[in-house]
């Protein structure tokens, strides 16, 4: 039987290699697309355009990059004798490519969308790039000892393939990975993490990533599947000395108990991926809700240093008393709030905030001050955070949604008795959209 180990062990490698693919195509369904200014540390999926403003020049091309891999290979042709099983002298030739130079360098670049650019460092990722050149040629074309190596190899035909591919400035790319703070100022940045399990980068859409990932996993199941078959056919043909097809004939309780073996191993790997996979959706929820927490803080912070910035200015000394008396029962503290507190919690600071854009409108004097301006401008970006941060809620809230109501997903769910979570209100209430106006 051990000559049936070598199937087995292919089939477990390829559905092992099915099960990864497949996590990576759930990963990449349920995590919702930041904005750049929405950019969290985690996990994160971004969409934008490549901006540098020094980029690379490409080995072959001589085109502008921030990421760039090229290959040269060279064909070779070898005519050799042997010996077969019954001893007779043979020849026959063989062919092949091999590399006799490549490389690869890239640098930081800038992701860019309608909120701004965010810094990325692809040391690391996996880059899907499109091809920029792929060329064979012989030794007439410039490019031939141009690029590649004077000398050739042995048994060379003098033919050689010239490949390269290339991220260029202006591409839109699609980016998934970790997000850490950078070290020269208190911005995100992605970039590489042990902690991560992926950090991808490619210039194919959203979709396009999942479908083919959908291919590539079936075919890989497919073929794991005919390895699982072929296990008691290798093995018994090596045994008795049979012919594979009489195997199949004579045996074939074997072959239909090797394949219910398969698909009852491949559905406890599924049936995994599914558990784990809500695990995540619904961990990334209760993520979703700590970073607006977070922006709640940092609001509740910075609103009693505006107020006591205003507050050395003795004419608007009602106002800031009353917004004093706001702050002071509207901050967001330490306790942890519930998907609803939150809400609540952005709609009552939304009407603070509101006044404090009111007394500057009322008081250009007020306007003019340096200090009240640079907090106004920390208080804006914050409340763009906030509100980024609270899309995100919503669609990650969306994504468990549907993968509790989505067929085998929903099964799963039942099981386990998981649970969807609060929808955060996208706008406030009506009189707490309009700003409140502030007269002596």
């Amino acid at each position: 039987m051990e000559y049936g180990l070598i199937p087995s062990l292919l089939s477990l490698a390829l559905l092992f290699w099915w099960r990864s693919v497949v996590l990576f195509k759930r990963t990449v369904e349920d995590l919702p697309t930041s904005k750049v200014k929405g950019v969290f540390y985690g996990l994160n999926e971004v969409k934008g355009s490549v901006q540098s403003n020094a980029p690379l020049q490409t080995y072959l091309t001589e085109r502008p990059s921030v990421w760039y891999e090229w290959r040269i290979s060279e064909r070779w042709r070898k005519t050799e004798t042997y010996r077969d099983k019954d001893g007779k002298r043979k020849t026959r030739t063989r062919s092949g490519w091999r590399t006799i130079d490549s490389g690869e360098n890239f640098q930081p670049f800038f992701l860019r969308d309608e909120t701004g650019q965010l810094l990325v460092e692809p040391e690391g990722a996996k880059v899907d790039a499109p091809s920029t050149m792929s060329c064979i040629c012989s030794p007439s074309d410039p490019i031939y000892y141009g690029k590649g190596p004077e000398r050739a190899i042995a048994n060379s035909t003098h033919r050689r393939r010239f490949t390269e591919s290339s991220l260029t400035p202006g591409h839109a790319i699609y980016v998934l990975g970790p997000a850490k703070l950078r070290e020269d100022v208190a911005q995100p940045m992605i970039a590489q993490s042990k902690e991560a399990r992926y950090y991808f980068i490619s210039t194919k859409s959203e979709a396009e990533i999942i479908r083919s990932r959908s291919i590539w996993a079936l075919l890989i199941m497919l073929f794991s599947f005919l390895f699982s078959l072929a296990v008691p056919v290798v093995a018994i043909s090596a045994e008795t000395g049979s012919d594979p097809q009489q195997v199949l004939t004579q045996s074939p309780e074997w072959v239909i108990l090797s394949g219910l073996s398969f698909l009852a191993v491949a559905g406890l790997f599924y049936l995994s991926l599914l558990y784990n996979g809500l695990i995540r959706v619904r961990n990334r929820l209760f993520h979703a809700l700590g970073l607006i927490e977070i922006q709640l803080k940092r609001r509740h912070d910075l609103i009693p240093r505006l107020l006591e910035c205003v507050r050395g200015i003795s004419d608007y000394e009602r106002e800031v008393q009353e917004l004093v008396t706001s702050a002071r029962t509207t901050g967001a503290t330490e306790t942890r709030f519930g998907a609803g507190e939150v809400g609540e919690e952005i709609n009552r600071g939304a009407s603070l905030v509101g006044g404090l854009f009111a007394l500057s409108e009322n008081y250009p004097d007020l306007s003019a001050d340096e200090n009240y301006a640079s907090f106004m401008k920390e208080l804006v970006d914050t409340e763009d955070r906030i509100a980024l941060a609270r899309a995100f809620y919503n669609d990650s809230l969306l994504a468990l949604r549907d993968r509790l109501l989505t067929y085998p997903d929903v099964l799963v769910a039942k099981w386990f008795r998981f649970r969807s979570g609060k929808n955060l209100t996208l706008l406030p209430e009506p009189e707490i959209a309009q700003v409140p106006r502030v007269s002596l």
